[in-house]
């Protein structure tokens, strides 16, 4: 029996089970489509088919363990766009809800309609940063870092750029300024640190560092000890 098929085979129900298709606030869920959903393959594969579709995802990593920043901005009727942040921190098992046992490890969230004006800004936002420009290509973005990344959608053109810490400052980029003014969440930004030093309690060994990824033609390629 050739066993190549089969081990192919199960290696795209794997890669199919790891695909980013949305939603991810689960905590159990979130950390096997991180990979994907950084890439925007969910966006990716409604770019070319639906016609009109314009949507922006921008992330922020301040050392992954400490916190991480998702924000989804998708282009609706007039004046009713949609902006969503969530944002990960360590969980605090104190604030535990007995109805809702996972509720530490769970991002928080808020999300509302913007105008036409706030939708504009923020796109001018993105392109101001260079987010047009076309991906660095071969950047690293390992989790114990600070980077932005953004992937978009718009004319059925996926676009990709990834901004890390020191260079250039990422305080100063202007799609930081414009998304935090934006950000409803009520939790502050864990700023850059040059150089870059661990919380005490949450300094990872280098055998327990998570992910480490690279940018590649327009997204990321390969992942190392990602979870």
């Amino acid at each position: 029996m050739n066993a190549k098929p089969l081990l192919s085979g199960l290696i795209l129900l794997l890669l199919a089970a790891c695909a980013y298709r949305g939603g991810g606030d689960e905590p159990g869920v979130r950390k096997f489509t991180l990979f994907s959903m950084l890439n925007g393959d969910d966006i990716r594969g409604k770019c070319a088919s639906v016609a009109g579709y314009e949507r922006y995802r921008v992330v922020y990593n301040g050392l992954y363990e400490e916190q991480f920043r998702v924000y989804e901005l998708s282009k609706g009727p007039k004046n009713g766009h949609v902006f969503k942040v969530s944002v990960t921190s360590p969980a605090n098992v104190a604030e535990i809800d007995l109805k809702d046992l996972l509720s530490p490890w769970r991002p928080v969230t808020a999300e509302r309609f913007i105008s036409d004006g706030d939708f504009l800004a923020l796109t001018n936002a993105l392109n101001q940063s260079g987010y047009s420009k076309g991906a660095p290509k071969g950047l690293d973005l390992p989790s114990d870092n600070f980077w932005w990344l953004a992937v978009g959608c718009k004319d059925g053109t996926v676009s990709f750029h990834a901004w890390k810490h020191p260079q250039p400052d990422l305080t100063t980029l202007p799609l930081a300024k414009a998304f935090l003014a934006m950000d409803q969440s009520g939790v502050r930004l864990n700023p850059p640190r040059h150089p870059i030093s661990h919380m005490p309690h949450m300094k990872s060994s280098e055998d327990d560092r998570r992910f480490d990824l690279k940018v590649g033609e327009n997204g990321l390629i390969g992942v190392s000890s990602l979870f």
